[in-house]
């Protein structure tokens, strides 16, 4: 409500929204005095904390398992509720299921390299990477199990330095380990037919720019990734469809049920089998 007083009648509700928007890397304390006409009195206290991270990753949900299990709140203690969860809900098997969100260093004038430590069957692209100051870029989670799994928070880490470059700054252009140099190169192999030797794709990762690591800058960030890879499955309710003679032009339709019977989305299409051939018969007219 906007107004600082409502009138609830029997077996009404109401619902108060209180927004929490600091300006400083602080902890901060409030309270709201709930009045029930002129006796009853509820005292709702308010505690927050404005934190201000070198390196954030963006784009992710919050961790609702993590904030039920530190809803209890104590009067000097305050449990800030990381937002550092992805789910990705209920994947095929065999399939690669993609997921992506941000790394951003908001320093002014440092360099970060971050490398996550995974492992399979959860791949990161890029793995490993330098963000210069207040740049951003992005990361993709891909999920690809071979197997029936169900993760449950799996805890995968991101070590994260400060790093200073051999070169200056200036000169040292962005990088990540999925960044790569193609070239066209002569093959010794000619042709005799062609008039110029065959060129080959060369493909080659670019090499990360010399650097030294700023010494006790080291520290990490945490992702959780939750999943159930499981196999898909499926009911006919029939596997034969007859239809009874049809006249030339004359259109029949026949139904028949297909149920998903497995936890995740079951895909499909249709297509005429290769083997497949129309079935002649003789007419007899009289």
């Amino acid at each position: 409500p906007k107004q600082p007083f409502f009138l609830l009648r029997h077996g009404q509700s109401a619902q108060l929204n209180v927004i929490f928007k600091p300006t400083l890397a602080q902890r901060l304390e409030g309270r709201i005095v709930l009045l029930v006409g002129d006796t009853c009195m509820t005292l709702i206290e308010l505690v927050g904390e404005g934190h201000k991270d070198e390196f954030t990753l963006d784009g992710l949900k919050e961790d609702i398992q993590e904030r039920n299990a530190k809803s209890s709140l104590r009067k000097d203690i305050i449990d800030a509720v990381r937002v550092n969860h992805i789910e990705f809900g209920h994947c095929p098997v065999g399939k690669r299921c993609r997921r992506t969100f941000t790394v951003t260093n908001h320093t002014l004038t440092q360099v970060m390299r971050f490398e996550w430590e995974a492992d399979a069957p959860f791949q990161f692209s890029p793995k490993a990477g330098h963000l210069h100051p207040g740049c951003a870029k992005g990361i993709t989670v891909i999920l690809k199990a071979d197997v029936p799994a169900t993760f449950r928070r799996h805890l995968v880490k991101c070590k994260v330095t400060k790093i200073n470059f051999e070169l200056p700054r200036r000169k040292v252009l962005d990088w990540d380990d999925q960044m790569c140099i193609v070239t066209w190169k002569d093959t010794t192999w000619k042709d005799p037919a062609a008039r110029w030797p065959k060129k080959e794709k060369v493909v080659e990762p670019v090499l990360e720019p010399a650097h030294t690591v700023v010494e006790e800058s080291s520290q990490e960030a945490e992702v959780y990734l939750s999943a159930v890879v499981a196999y898909t499955q499926f009911k006919l309710s029939t596997t034969t469809v007859e239809f009874s003679d049809t006249l030339p032009f004359q259109t029949r339709t026949a139904t028949f049920r297909l149920c998903n019977t497995g936890k995740i989305a079951l895909e499909y299409f249709w297509e005429e089998a290769g083997d497949s051939e129309a079935v002649k018969r003789t007419a007899l007219t009289r």
